[in-house]
């Protein structure tokens, strides 16, 4: 399956990238593919704990099933005032 991942503010200077086209396997689910995408990126990693997920814009827990040609975003917290 393919996915599209989107990363935002931390996450993306974590992994030096704003997207990413991944092949993930049947039956994966976002903290799967998370996981993969960190495997070479331990600030990346780091961000696990504080980050929420979206699947094709709608907010998912970790153990949601990912589908072929779904979008995923990694969205760390952010701050501001």
């Amino acid at each position: 399956m393919t996915c599209k991942i989107l990363f935002f503010a931390a996450a993306a200077e974590a992994s030096g990238q704003r997207e990413k086209i991944i092949e993930a396997s049947v039956g994966a689910t976002v903290a799967d593919v998370f996981a993969s995408l960190t495997a070479d990126s331990p600030t990346l990693h780091s961000l696990r704990q504080y980050c929420a997920f979206a699947i094709d814009e709608k907010v998912v827990q970790a153990d949601a099933l990912v589908t072929d040609g779904c979008t995923i975003a990694v969205l760390p917290p952010v701050s501001g005032g």
